[in-house]
C-alpha cells in the first residue's frame, strides 16, 4: 500500500517520524542511567505494534544473571513496590509478547537509588484496622522529609535536597520549603515532584514560613511575616523592658510587632494577586500574656512574635480560607476574597473579637484539616493547657471540632501521653477510615493512628533528635503513583514493510483506546479525540476510572481512499494532575492488513539505537545487520531540515557513530536510518 501518493520520499518519513513518536512519545521511564530517591519504582515503555503484553526484567547485574522480578504485564506502566532496595544499581529490560511468541529483548537500561534517609521504625497494634496508604512527615531542623509503608520501610525521600514537607493533596502535590543559608529569607516556598524538581518557587522577597498551598485556580497562597510599631503590654515584663529604655506603657508605639501576612501569587507572574494582613484584621489589644512571648531575653528585645500564623487551608465549597494563629490560641476563618473575618474561634481576649469556641481550651495549635462535613481537625499543642484545662503537665490533644457561625464543640478528642507532649509543631489528620493520625514531636518524633474509640493501632517513631531535629508534619497518602496510567491504541499493527498504523476496512469503521489506572486512587480522566480527514468526527468526554482497572474508549465513523493522509489522535487529561496529559496519535490506512505473522521476529532485522538520551552535546548512534551499499543516517531537526547525512559501510555488520551536536541549538532532533530494508528513526532531546 502506498501511504502518501502526492508527497516527497521525505516528507512520507517526517510525517512518519512524526506519527511514530507520537505513538511510542519516547516514554522510557526510569530514564536511563537515573538516580532515584525512591524504592517504589514506577516503570514505562513504549506500545510495541501487535504486542498483547510485555514481560519486563529487572536484574541486579547487567547479564541479567541474577533477575529479581520476571514479570508479563498487560499495560505500558509497572510499578514495583517489593523488590528494590535502597543504596542499589538495577538493570531492566522489556520482551513484546504476540499471540503465541514473544519478540526480542530491548536494549537494557539501568538506573541506581540513593541512600535512605531516616532512622523511621514502625509498630503495628492491629493491621487489620489501620488505614492504607504511606506516611509522609517533615524533618526541622536537619532538612529532609521521607515517606514510610505501615512496617517503617523508607519508601521515599527528598535526596540531597534539603526540603522540609508542608502539605500535600491527595494526588501528591507536594508542597514544603528548602532550606538556603545563603538567603536572606532562606526558607523559600516551594512546589515540588517525588524526584525533588522544583515545579515551582515563590519569588522571596518576604520570609515565608510555616505553610504554603496551592489553590483551585493554580496559583499559590503563602504565609510571610509582616513588621509595624506596637505598644509593649503592661505585664511582669514592664521593668525588664524599661531597664531598656522603653516606655514599656502599653500606649506608646515603640516596640517592632511580627505580625502575619497571606499571600497569593500568580502562578505564571509571580505577581502578589491578593493579600490579608493581620495587623488590618487583629487587634493589638489581643496578645499572648502567659505562654512566654513578652518574657525577658537575652537578645534585647529585638521584635515581639505577636500571632505567628503556623498553618492554613482553602475551602473551594465556601471560598474561605482558615489559618491557625498560634500566639493567640486563635483559629479563624475568612471569606475570600474580600478578607472578611468570618469568624474567631478560641480563648476570649480584650478585644472581643473571639466570637465562639471560648471554652473550648486549645492553646498553641498547630495543622488544619477541614472535613467534608464541615469540622475541623488540629492539634492542640497544649502550652497553655495548664492554665486553660488545668492539667497537672503540660497535655497535647487531637481534636474534631465541630463549628457554625455562631457556635464550636469539640465532637472527638485524644490526649497524647505525657511522654509525647508537642511544644511545637505535629498536626492531626482524620483518615478515609475514620481513624486519625496524629503526629507530635514528643518521643523524639512520634505518629500514631488511633481509632474513634480511642485505640492506638499503629505507631509510627522517626528518632530525631528532640527538639532541633523536631518533625514538622506528618500525613497518611494513597501512595507514590497516585495517578498513574497507560494509553493503548487498540489494533496497532505493522504490516511486512514494518509500517505502524491501525488498518481500517473501507466504511464502517472504529477505532478504540484502552486507558489503563495503575495509580493508588480512582481518577477522572477527560479526553479530546480526533483525525485529520473527520472520519471519525470530534469528541470531548471524561471517563471514571477506579484504581487498578480499564476503560476502552470507541469511537465509530465512516473511512474512504483518499490520497490525502489521515491520522488519529487522542489525548488524556488526568483531572487532578494536568501535568501527566499524555498524547498519542496514529497513521490510519484503508484496507487489509498484509502482515507476516512470523516478521515481528526476522532475526536480521537492521536496528537503530541511539544513546543516551537526551545527550550534551555527543550522542552514540548504534547500527546492527547494516545490509547494502546505500543505507545511510540522516539527522533532521525538528522543523524536518536535514542537518546531516552519515554513510554506513555495508562491510560492517555493527556499526556505532559518535554524533557531534556542538553549534546546534538545544531541541528535538530526528535520526533517521534510510534502508530499502526498513525505515526506522530515534527522537532525541538535546540539551546543552
Amino acid at each position: 500500500m502506498v501511504y502518501i501518493k502526492s508527497k516527497s520520499f521525505f516528507s512520507y518519513v517526517f510525517y512518519q517520524i512524526i506519527f511514530s513518536s507520537l505513538i511510542l512519545s519516547n516514554s522510557i521511564i526510569p530514564e536511563n542511567n537515573s538516580t532515584l530517591n525512591y524504592v517504589h519504582v514506577l516503570f514505562e515503555w513504549e506500545q510495541e505494534p501487535g504486542a498483547v503484553e510485555y514481560r519486563l526484567n529487572i536484574s541486579a547485574d547487567n547479564n541479567f544473571n541474577v533477575i529479581i522480578l520476571d514479570t508479563t504485564v498487560n499495560s505500558l506502566v509497572f510499578i514495583d513496590k517489593d523488590n528494590i532496595e535502597w543504596s542499589h544499581n538495577y538493570f531492566w529490560r522489556i520482551k513484546p509478547v504476540y499471540i503465541g511468541q514473544e519478540s526480542t529483548w530491548s536494549e537494557i537500561s539501568s538506573f541506581n537509588t540513593a541512600a535512605k534517609r531516616s532512622a523511621a521504625t514502625a509498630t503495628i497494634y492491629n493491621d487489620e484496622d489501620i488505614n492504607q496508604g504511606l506516611t509522609i512527615f517533615g524533618s526541622f531542623y536537619n532538612y529532609y522529609s521521607a515517606m514510610i509503608d505501615k512496617n517503617g520501610r523508607e519508601i521515599w525521600n527528598t535526596g540531597d535536597k534539603n526540603i522540609v514537607y508542608y502539605n500535600s493533596t491527595p494526588y501528591l502535590d507536594l508542597l514544603g520549603c528548602y532550606s538556603n543559608p545563603s538567603l536572606e529569607n532562606n526558607l523559600p516556598g516551594i512546589d515540588f515532584s517525588i524526584d525533588s524538581d522544583f515545579i515551582w518557587e515563590e519569588p522571596n522577597e518576604d520570609f515565608l514560613h510555616h505553610d504554603m498551598i496551592k489553590l483551585p485556580n493554580g496559583n499559590y497562597l503563602g504565609i510571610v511575616a509582616v513588621s509595624e510599631l506596637g505598644p509593649i503590654p503592661v505585664g511582669s515584663w514592664t521593668s525588664s523592658y524599661q531597664g531598656f529604655g522603653f516606655s514599656a506603657n502599653g500606649i506608646s508605639l515603640e516596640f517592632p510587632w511580627v505580625g502575619d501576612r497571606l499571600v497569593e501569587w500568580d502562578k505564571d507572574t509571580k505577581e502578589v494577586i491578593w493579600s490579608w494582613s493581620v495587623f488590618d484584621h487583629f487587634s493589638m489589644d489581643d496578645y499572648d500574656a502567659i505562654g512566654g512571648t513578652w518574657l525577658p531575653s537575652s537578645t534585647g528585645y529585638q521584635e515581639y512574635d505577636w500571632t505567628h500564623v503556623n498553618a492554613m487551608i482553602f475551602s473551594e465549597e465556601e471560598s474561605a480560607i482558615y489559618i491557625s494563629t498560634r500566639h493567640l490560641s486563635r483559629i479563624t476563618k475568612i471569606s475570600y476574597p474580600s478578607g472578611e473575618v468570618i469568624w474567631n474561634m478560641g480563648r476570649d481576649m480584650l478585644s472581643g473579637d473571639v466570637t465562639i469556641g471560648h471554652d473550648l481550651g486549645f492553646s498553641f495549635q498547630h495543622g488544619l484539616q477541614r472535613l467534608e462535613n464541615g469540622n475541623i481537625v488540629t492539634l492542640d499543642n497544649g502550652n497553655l493547657s495548664q492554665d486553660f484545662l488545668n492539667t497537672n503537665v503540660p497535655i497535647s490533644r487531637a481534636l474534631e471540632i465541630s463549628v457554625d457561625n455562631n457556635d464550636a464543640e469539640i465532637v472527638w478528642e485524644y490526649s497524647l501521653p505525657e511522654n509525647l507532649f508537642g511544644f511545637a509543631s505535629g498536626n492531626a489528620q482524620k483518615l478515609d477510615n475514620g481513624n486519625y493520625l496524629i503526629t507530635t514531636v514528643g518521643g523524639n518524633g512520634t505518629s500514631l493512628e488511633v481509632s474513634p474509640d480511642g485505640e492506638i493501632v499503629w505507631e509510627g517513631n522517626y528518632n530525631l533528635c528532640e527538639p532541633i531535629c523536631a518533625v514538622y508534619r506528618a500525613h497518611r497518602v494513597p501512595g507514590l503513583y497516585p495517578i498513574a496510567f497507560s494509553v493503548i491504541i487498540d489494533g496497532l499493527r505493522k504490516n511486512t514493510e514494518q509500517v505502524s498504523g491501525i488498518y481500517l476496512p473501507e466504511g464502517n469503521a472504529s477505532v478504540s483506546f484502552t486507558i489503563n489506572n495503575e495509580g493508588s486512587v480512582s481518577e477522572t480522566y477527560n479526553y479530546h479525540f480526533s483525525d485529520n480527514l473527520d472520519w471519525f468526527g470530534d469528541h470531548t468526554g471524561s471517563v471514571d476510572i477506579d484504581s487498578g482497572e480499564k476503560h476502552t474508549l470507541s469511537f465509530n465513523g465512516i473511512s474512504s481512499n483518499s490520497i490525502t493522509e489521515n491520522h488519529c489522535q487522542l489525548e488524556i487529561t488526568p483531572e487532578h494532575k494536568p501535568s501527566l496529559s499524555k498524547s498519542v496519535s496514529a497513521p490510519l490506512f484503508i484496507g487489509q492488513l498484509n502482515i507476516d505473522q512470523d516478521s515481528y521476529l526476522v532475526p536480521d532485522k537492521i536496528s537503530l539505537l541511539a544513546y543516551p538520551n537526551p545527550f550534551n552535546s555527543t550522542i552514540n548512534i548504534k547500527i546492527s545487520n547494516v545490509k547494502k551499499i546505500g543505507e545511510v543516517i540522516e539527522i533532521h531537526n525538528v522543523s524536518g531540515k536535514l542537518i546531516e547525512t552519515i554513510n554506513l559501510n555495508n562491510n560492517v555488520k555493527e556499526q556505532e557513530i559518535k554524533w557531534e551536536a556542538q553549534g546546534l541549538p538545544s531541541g528535538v532532533y530526528f535520526i533517521q536510518l534510510v534502508s530499502d530494508y526498513d525505515k526506522q528513526f530515534k527522537k532525541v532531546l538535546y540539551l546543552k
